[in-house]
């Protein structure tokens, strides 16, 4: 694999640990408690407010109200995927795993438990795994972040060397999402790679229209500019690159290609 896409996939590592988190607030919503709620029904809100806190970095009172989840319902999927993301904001990984397998031992078909294991084992590195995963998420059609299943199901692919796997993954979550920038940018890398140059250019136009500048998506630039012969482009995304992300990996390989003299 080319080195600046492992560096850009540790990066996605990073940035996608407790991703789930980020559209756990509009999940759980504003809950509150009447006098009159059931026991299945203070479990749920229980289990939404401690996700709100997990989301909001207050594991304190997470960990008050799963233990208050767990008195109306000790044998939740919800609860034992509540208890894995706080476990794994924690960094007890193997507890985070212990409850990501019960959850989805107590119901095999409760989606956001799977997807959350799935960057769950992402994050761990343990790609094989995480695909086989986050294969079966997005066989869910109606699971609202299907898109984002295909994006990491891709980047696992791309991970374990079937780059066209990844690209077809790519393809898919920005078909069922056509905002999501981040599937632009993989499929415009493995484009160039294939030397499918207009086809790359296309999806970074994609990225671009929907994401400010990365040190990713202009170091692609200068070397697609380039490939078309616009020097002068491929030059001015390189200022760019230099000014915006001085310190970056992709600025280091373009002072180093500038040597070269490949751009000549």
């Amino acid at each position: 694999m080319d080195t600046s896409l492992t560096d850009v996939f540790k990066r996605t590592i990073k940035a996608l640990s407790f991703s789930i988190l980020i559209g756990l607030l509009s999940v759980a919503g504003c809950v509150s408690f009447g006098g009159g709620s059931d026991p299945g029904q203070a479990n749920q809100q229980h289990i939404k407010l401690a996700l709100n806190y997990i989301a909001s970095n207050n594991r304190d009172l997470a960990r008050v109200h799963l233990q208050k989840a767990s008195e109306f319902n000790s044998r939740s999927a919800a609860l034992d995927n509540g208890y894995a993301l706080l476990y794994q904001s924690e960094q007890e990984f193997e507890l985070a795993e212990r409850h990501y397998r019960k959850a989805l031992k107590t119901d095999k078909h409760y989606t956001l438990a799977r997807y959350n294991f799935a960057a769950f084992l992402f994050n761990q590195g343990r790609m094989q795994e995480a695909r086989e995963q986050m294969q079966t998420v997005t066989e869910d059609l109606a699971y609202e972040r299907r898109a984002q299943a295909f994006y990491i199901l891709g980047l696992s692919a791309v991970q374990l060397g079937d780059s066209e796997s990844g690209l077809e993954s790519f393809e898919k979550a920005t078909q069922l999402s056509p905002g999501f920038a981040p599937p632009y940018i993989q499929a415009a890398e493995i484009y160039f790679q294939q030397q499918r140059y207009p086809l790359s250019k296309l999806a970074l136009d994609h990225f671009r229209q929907l994401s400010a500048p990365t040190a990713q998506s202009l170091w692609l630039s200068v070397r697609i500019e380039n490939r078309f012969g616009n020097r002068d482009n491929a030059a001015s995304e390189g200022l760019k690159l230099k000014n915006l992300f001085p310190y970056s990996k992709e600025n280091l390989e373009y002072q180093a290609w500038l040597k070269t003299g490949k751009h000549e």
